[in-house]
């Protein structure tokens, strides 16, 4: 959460709309006023790779002068980069950083990182560990497999829509029916041809993830790459978070079907075992 002009707290991924009226009604100073914007600019990167210095313009309704000095200063501290050949902006290592240090009851972070690891290390893949926040889907942590391919379309800290992907979609499909009918009435974008779009139509694949208590997602972030999300539950049987893991989809579907399901899954109980114990 971030505070906003006037001591209000504006909520993760809460629209660029609300927080322009916020600082309407009267920013004290002009301090509040730049911290709110260079936030606004942090939010747009969600579920991004990367952006032109035109596109954060339009994502944040900020003018470019003011989208350009706000970038420059992120650079300067670390949370934004600037990719040299590309020119495209990204979010930078501050992000991870800070990521790392949140923590709850417990440290989900610490306990899930061995098994990531394994996972990335074993399967050559990337592995992802997400939870369910303020209505968004936010990855905790990434680890790449050095050998296999780097999938770098969700940071750590950042949100991803959850019409796409494998987590976001299985960390909304087991939340009350109610938090899912106000999800659906949000603006859904396809990230490729394959992305879900129509409200009814996510709403039954929703079902069918709760039902089997599993996701595979091929195509829907980006065409050639597959995800393979399972649920990690408490010892009540509530989602506390997910473990996924992306790569090319020959290396995660074969014939239609997960090929390192039950491997998911054993690293779920692994974490759920790791969780009831506190170590």
């Amino acid at each position: 959460m971030a505070q906003a002009a006037g001591g209000r707290t504006l909520k993760r991924g809460e629209p660029v709309s609300k927080i322009s009226q916020v600082e309407d009604k009267g920013a004290a100073t002009h301090n509040v006023r730049a911290v709110s914007r260079a936030l606004r600019v942090l939010k747009s990167f969600a579920g991004k790779s990367g952006q032109t210095l035109a596109e954060v313009t339009v994502a944040t309704g900020l003018d470019k002068g003011t989208t350009r000095r706000l970038l420059l200063t992120l650079m300067d501290n670390g949370f934004i980069m600037q990719d040299a050949q590309t020119q495209q902006y990204r979010l930078g290592f501050a992000i991870r950083e800070l990521a790392a240090d949140v923590t709850g009851d417990f440290d989900l972070r610490a306990l899930a990182l061995p098994i990531l690891n394994e996972l990335a290390a074993e399967l050559h893949i990337t592995a992802f560990l997400s939870v369910y926040d303020n209505n968004d889907a936010v990855c905790l942590e990434r680890i790449h497999d050095m050998r296999g391919i780097e999938v770098h379309w969700w940071a750590v800290g950042g949100v991803l829509q959850f019409n796409c992907g494998g987590a976001p979609k299985l960390l909304l499909a087991f939340r009350p029916d109610n938090e899912i009918d106000e999800v659906l009435k949000r603006p859904m974008a396809a990230l490729t041809s394959k992305s879900i779009v129509e409200p009814e139509k996510l709403r039954a694949e929703l079902m069918r993830i709760r039902k089997r208590g599993w996701e595979l997602a091929v195509d829907d972030v980006a065409l050639g790459l597959s995800a393979i999300a399972v649920p990690v539950r408490d010892t009540a049987g509530e989602i506390v978070c997910a473990l996924s893991i992306a790569g090319l989809t020959p290396q995660l579907v074969n014939r239609g079907k997960p090929v390192h399901l039950e491997r998911m899954q054993r690293a779920a109980g692994e974490l759920e075992r790791r969780l009831r114990a506190g170590h």
